[in-house]
């Protein structure tokens, strides 16, 4: 699994953009590559992204999407392997 941060780097941010932004993690929730994703309310500007497991090539993939890729954002990738998973997250897998 990913955790990704994404960081923008400018607060000149335009609704186009934005509406792009949200329209590309929109279509990859629903494909099911994305598993959470939500903007941060510890820092302005950002937003954190728990991706399923994949190829790294694949994830970067997705990740060059995105309309913030690769010169209006940074994009941190934690790649880590979840060992406690609360039942709340699990569902009924």
């Amino acid at each position: 699994m990913y955790l990704i941060d994404i960081r923008l780097k400018s607060d000149q941010v335009t609704e186009d953009q934005l509406t792009a932004h949200r329209q590309w993690f929109s279509r990859h929730f629903e494909a099911g590559d994305l598993l959470i994703v939500g903007p941060s309310k510890s820092r302005a500007q950002s937003g954190l992204i728990l991706a399923r497991q994949m190829a790294r090539k694949d994830l970067d993939q997705i990740t060059a999407e995105d309309a913030f890729y690769p010169a209006g954002a940074d994009y941190l990738v934690n790649e880590f392997e979840a060992k406690l998973v609360a039942d709340q997250i699990k569902g009924d897998a």
